[in-house]
């Protein structure tokens, strides 16, 4: 019969327990970097999170249209020099969900006061 020095073999409940060494500092903390980047984006990416918002309001100036105002003086009269009276009629039909027709007094309308 042969007999073994392993504590192992006589006693299976005695378990030594392996140790770990790290070789490469710099690769260790790169890949739990890596990891840990990994782990957040995937969590964000779960739940949601990662929707932006916008932090600042459009701003509007009220308008009430009066008998024989027309969408295009209207664009003409709160547009900047440098925008085109077309572009400005677009934002304003844009920004109040209506066609140039559906103007009517007494009707206010909301103007983009960046135009």
């Amino acid at each position: 019969m042969r007999t073994e020095n392993n504590t192992q073999s006589r006693n299976p409940q005695i378990r030594t327990r392996k140790k770990y060494r790290i070789k490469s500092k710099f690769r260790f903390i790169t890949s739990m970097i890596i990891m840990i980047g990994l782990l957040v984006g995937g969590i964000s990416l779960i739940t949601g999170m990662n929707k932006s918002f916008a932090l600042t309001q459009p701003q509007f100036t009220e308008v009430e249209v009066c008998y024989g105002d027309t969408l295009w003086d209207i664009a003409n009269t709160y547009k900047s020099d440098d925008t085109d009276t077309r572009r400005a009629v677009y934002e304003i039909c844009k920004a109040n969900d209506i066609e140039a027709s559906d103007l009517e007094p007494g009707m206010v309308i909301r103007v983009p006061e960046k135009l």
